[in-house]
C-alpha cells in the first residue's frame, strides 16, 4: 500500500497599507481603517493548502505614500524572502504604479512574485471589486510559476513596470503600457532611493518653472517624441540646469510609444548634451521611479545613465 506523499504547505505573507480597499465611509470622508484580517475574512475563496500571514506596516491614503514607504517596503520583503513563496500588498489606487515601478526598481528580477492590488471600491461596500482583487492576487502569488513585481487588478496581471492607472472610476482602472520582455536574472534587493527629483510636464505658451536648487535631477514630458519648445527660454533653462549639475531625463506626455529623441532636431539636439538621457518606453511613473533609484546608486552623470538605463524597455 503507498500513501500519497503530503502536499508542501504554501506560505504567503499578505502586507496591508491601507488605500480604499482598506476604507470605512465616515462623515469625513472615506478612512483607510481595515486590518489584513478583516480584508481576509471578505476574500470569497482563498488558495488551497496555503497558509496566508498578514503584516500592516501602514494604514495610510495613497497619497501620502511616497519612495520612503516603498523602500520599508522593500526592506520588509527582503526580510522575509526565505520564509514565504510570493507576497501580496495590498495599496491605494492613486499611486499603485508608481509603488509597482519603485519595487520593481528595489527588488530586481524576483524569483518568487510580489503583487499589488486594490480596489476602486472598499472592501465592505455593495458591488465592491476588492474581494475579487485580493483573490486573485492570492491565487496569483500562491502559482508556483509566478515571479516578478506585477499588479493584479480586474483579473489583468500587469508587469511592475508598465502599469498604469488610466481611469478614476471604472473598476478597470488600470492597463499595461509599453509592455517589455520578461527580464531574467539573479535576485537582488536594494535599499535606496534618492527623492530630490522633479517631474515638468511643458505645456503650450507656459515659462519654464523655478527648480529647487536641491534638485538632481529633472524628468522632462514632453510633446510627442520627447522634444521641448525653442521657444520662452526653455532651451536655456535646460541649458541652466545641466551647468549647475542637475541631469535631465527626457520623456514623453503621451501614454503609448514612448520617447525617441533621435527622431527630429529638436530632440536629437538634447542627445547631445552631457546630463541628457532618453527614457525610451519608461511609461511616466517608471521614469520618475528610476530617476530616484538611479541617483541613488551613482556618483556621476555616467554612473547614473548606466543604472538608469539597465534593464531599459
Amino acid at each position: 500500500m503507498y500513501r500519497r506523499a503530503a502536499l508542501k504547505l504554501k506560505k504567503i505573507l499578505l502586507i496591508t497599507t491601507g488605500g480604499t480597499i482598506a476604507c470605512s465611509d465616515v462623515n469625513s470622508g472615506r478612512t483607510p481603517e481595515s486590518t489584513a484580517e478583516e480584508l481576509l475574512e471578505k476574500v470569497p475563496e482563498l488558495p488551497e493548502n496555503t497558509q496566508i500571514d498578514c503584516v500592516s506596516p501602514f494604514c495610510k491614503d495613497s497619497t501620502d505614500m511616497s519612495p520612503s514607504e516603498w523602500t520599508a517596503l522593500a526592506k520588509l520583503i527582503r526580510e522575509k524572502y526565505a520564509d514565504y513563496c510570493g507576497f501580496v500588498i495590498t495599496h491605494g489606487t492613486d499611486t499603485l504604479g508608481y509603488a509597482a515601478a519603485a519595487l520593481s526598481c528595489l527588488i530586481e528580477n524576483s524569483e518568487k512574485p510580489v503583487v499589488l492590488t486594490g480596489s476602486m471600491k472598499p472592501m465592505g461596500a455593495r458591488g465592491s471589486d476588492a474581494p475579487e482583487n485580493l483573490k486573485n492576487a492570492l491565487f496569483y502569488a500562491a502559482d508556483e510559476g509566478s515571479r516578478g513585481v506585477c499588479v493584479v487588478f480586474d483579473g489583468k496581471i500587469i508587469d511592475g513596470c508598465c502599469a498604469v492607472k488610466v481611469d478614476t472610476e471604472s473598476v478597470s482602472a488600470f492597463e499595461s503600457v509599453n509592455e517589455r520582455e520578461k527580464q531574467h536574472g539573479e535576485t537582488r534587493f536594494f535599499d535606496r532611493m534618492d527623492e530630490r527629483v522633479a517631474v515638468v510636464t511643458i505645456t503650450p505658451g507656459a515659462e519654464p518653472p523655478i527648480i529647487p536648487e536641491n534638485t538632481k535631477a529633472v524628468v522632462v514630458l514632453g510633446f510627442g517624441m520627447g522634444g521641448i519648445p525653442s521657444c520662452r527660454g526653455w532651451s536655456e533653462w535646460l541649458e541652466k540646469l545641466l551647468e549647475r549639475g542637475a541631469y535631465a531625463v527626457m520623456s514623453t506626455q503621451v501614454l503609448r510609444g514612448g520617447s525617441n529623441l533621435s527622431l527630429y532636431k529638436v530632440g536629437s539636439v538634447l542627445l547631445g548634451k552631457c546630463g541628457v538621457v532618453d527614457a525610451g518606453k519608461m511609461t511616466a511613473q517608471y521614469a520618475a521611479m528610476r530617476t530616484m533609484f538611479a541617483l541613488a546608486y551613482s556618483e556621476d552623470f555616467e554612473s547614473f545613465k548606466r543604472v538608469f538605463l539597465q534593464n531599459k524597455q
